[in-house]
């Protein structure tokens, strides 16, 4: 009647095996491989402050601030947006966060938004902080603070030399 097998023949191959997976060469060495920075501790107050308005804050008309917008190392197209001498080497958004705290102004942290004009900044010093400006400038926390007059405009007056 026929073979028992459907009549298939077996193949010995023959020469050198082919290695387990043929990209391996290819694969990035464990001492080059990127590591990330580690998970911020979630009980410092991290995401929202103050955490009690956290459901009544309504953050359309906050600014946003990177941390890019701060830094001495970017140039201003990077995104540095203050006079460098006046600007800190890699500001983190948590020390933005302690600055802001520490002046009572309500704002909001997103640790994984990214500034879009630095790419290596998404990487390294990710996220943004949302500020109540306006907020701030209503309760009368700016008052007096870098120079800046109630209307939110700034008093250079003393900074700007006399052109005559």
């Amino acid at each position: 009647m026929g073979k028992k097998g459907g009549g298939r023949v077996r193949v010995k191959q023959l020469g050198p095996k082919m290695p387990a997976n043929p990209l391996a060469d290819l694969a990035v060495p464990p001492e080059e491989m990127i590591s990330l920075p580690p998970k911020p501790d979630s009980n410092s107050g991290f995401l929202i402050w103050p955490m009690s308005e956290t459901f009544t804050m309504n953050y359309k008309n906050f600014s946003a601030i990177y941390p890019n917008y701060l830094d001495s190392n970017k140039t201003i197209k990077l995104g540095r947006r203050i006079a460098a001498k006046d600007a800190v080497s890699e500001p983190t958004i948590q020390d933005i966060h302690e600055a802001l705290a520490s002046l009572s102004i309500r704002h909001v942290i997103q640790p994984h938004k990214g500034y879009s004009r630095d790419a290596v900044s998404r990487w390294d010093n990710p996220g943004r902080v949302l500020v109540d400006l306006d907020g701030a400038a209503e309760r009368g926390v700016l008052d007096g603070a870098l120079g800046m007059r109630p209307d939110g405009t700034f008093d250079l007056e003393d900074d700007v030399p006399d052109m005559g």
